[in-house]
């Protein structure tokens, strides 16, 4: 090959690399599940397979209180151009009335086991309208904060008055060559400057609006932003003008983020819409394939050339297929797990899945289980599995890490964090607590529990979010703010003892 040649190949190389719109470097986590919407942390440093017997304590913690759950929302972090990105959507209460108890509260589903198809119905009906006359004693904003990579401190918030939803607006930013891509409520768009906070443009997308959540977040194709409401939209990511919408499906598109499926020469969009996952042209909207999927809140992921879905029932359950641009083709199906809104994620060749309390390890490949576990977690669903150079991390109630082996389930990390954010395993906690002393009678059991409860209560991770990891380091939202941990084994930096003495997979 000539070198005029060789030049020419190494440029339409790069060019390829750089023309997929959400591209980020490797240091930055800068959408819904990273920078590839896969779930990991790609060229991360070497992650510590354990921690020292205290524990570590946290680089930062935002200087900000910010709201969370039912006052803020559930939006996961991200991580660009040295900032940490949030996007709350906050309740303050502006009535000086106090609210008597609901008569129409939510109902779990195993508390509604006496009622009929249509009690139930009712019931939901009544508590929407109860709910909708309550919201009046409230405020709404929507915010989105701007944190310093290095100390946590509040760069700019960008706020603007919003709507009453039945749940709070819970989507994570896209941030796409300094852009801030976001869905509010009452079903409008937004883009927002990543260097000043300052609003750049907000569409309110077709269609009715009353109370409904919208929980999708928003994904960039070759300058197309990608927004799920219902239906699926593409707006010119520069002026947020609408170009086309889906409306051609029979059912509507649910809470699932969209997801880039870069080609060798095109982008195209990857969505679940109804009981299918459609590919889409982000120029026109036009389909170029279809598939029965039966996935449902789970985010697609999109690994070279197969496709993972991921179902809200055990009969739906993961399901790979290879893809082109011109179709989609079911390889196979694994029935062991399922979850509400979980996403699996893929290390070494492995897909690792969490549905409820199950965890599992599926070969990528033929789609057969290399192992299960349950995890002894209270009721965990909708966050979503994370990875770094072989470990995988899942947040909920603490932080559990474990090695992507397929030949049995490793924890290296099951920790905890107390409100001053040191991170240590539960022994460390057990014994300062003095656990193991108060557990010596009936009646101090019963304290110790209350004890265990209320000292992780408000501080560990906000349950159905999902962690940030960028550079080695750890970023996790919980009920009042966001933080940093140091994960990475870096120069100089102190092993834990077991490091020492262990063998990295």
């Amino acid at each position: 090959m000539k070198s005029t040649e060789k030049v020419w190949t190494i440029l339409a190389c790069v060019c390829a690399l750089f023309r997929c719109a959400g591209y980020s470097p490797a240091a930055d986590w800068n959408q819904w599940r990273g920078p590839q919407g896969t779930g990991v942390a790609p060229d991360s440093p070497a992650i510590v397979r354990s921690l020292p017997a205290s524990g570590i304590l946290p680089i930062w913690q935002s200087e900000d209180s910010i709201p969370s759950g039912g006052q803020g929302g559930w939006g996961s972090p991200v991580v660009a151009d040295g900032c940490v990105f949030l996007f709350a959507h906050e309740k303050t209460k502006v009535s000086d009335e106090d609210l008597p108890p609901a008569k129409f509260p939510y109902l779990a589903p195993e508390k509604r086991t006496s009622m009929s198809e249509a009690e139930y119905e009712q019931y939901e009906r009544n508590r929407r309208d109860e709910q909708e006359t309550r919201s009046k004693n409230f405020r709404f904003d929507e915010r989105v904060y701007c944190l310093d990579l290095d100390n946590g401190k509040t760069r700019w918030r960008n706020e603007m008055e919003s709507l009453y939803c039945r749940f709070p607006q819970s989507g994570t930013p896209a941030v796409i060559e300094k852009r801030i891509y976001v869905l509010g409520a009452g079903r409008r768009a937004r883009c927002v400057d990543a260097v000043n906070g300052k609003s750049l443009w907000e569409t309110r997308l077709p269609g009715e609006f009353r109370d409904e959540f919208l929980q999708s977040s928003i994904c960039v194709a070759d300058g197309v932003a990608i927004v799920v409401a219902q239906q699926v939209f593409g707006l010119d990511a520069s002026n947020g003008k609408v170009l086309w919408q889906l409306s051609e499906t029979k059912e509507q598109a649910g809470h699932a983020s969209p997801v880039v499926f870069s080609t060798s020469n095109e982008d195209l969009v990857i969505v679940h819409v109804g009981r299918e996952t459609v590919c889409l042209d982000p120029h026109d909207g036009s389909v170029r394939w279809r598939v029965e999927s039966h996935a449902s809140h789970s985010t697609p992921v999109v690994i070279e050339n197969r496709l993972l879905t991921y179902g809200g029932s055990r009969k739906s359950g993961l399901r790979c297929f290879e893809i082109s641009a011109r179709e989609a083709r079911e390889q196979w199906v694994f029935n062991g797990s399922a979850d509400s809104g979980s996403s699996p994620v893929v290390a070494n060749d492995l897909v690792f899945v969490q549905g409820e309390r199950r965890l599992a390890c599926v070969d990528l490949s033929t789609g057969k289980s290399h192992w299960m576990t349950l995890l002894q977690l209270d009721r965990p669903r909708y966050a979503s599995l994370v990875a770094a150079d072989g470990m995988v991390f899942y947040a909920w109630d603490g932080l559990l890490g474990f090695a992507a082996d397929p030949n049995k389930f490793l924890p290296k990390i099951d920790a905890r964090i107390d409100d001053e954010g040191r991170m240590a395993e539960a022994t460390f906690f057990r014994e300062k607590l003095g656990m193991r002393e108060l557990e010596r009678t009936g009646e101090g059991q019963v304290e110790a529990e209350k004890l265990w409860k209320k000292t992780f209560r408000d501080s560990g991770p906000l349950n159905c979010t999902t962690p940030a990891i960028a550079d080695g380091r750890l970023y996790l939202r919980t009920k009042s703010r966001v933080i940093c941990y140091d994960l990475a084994r870096r120069p100089g930096k102190e092993p834990s003892a077991r490091e020492t003495t262990e063998q990295l997979p």
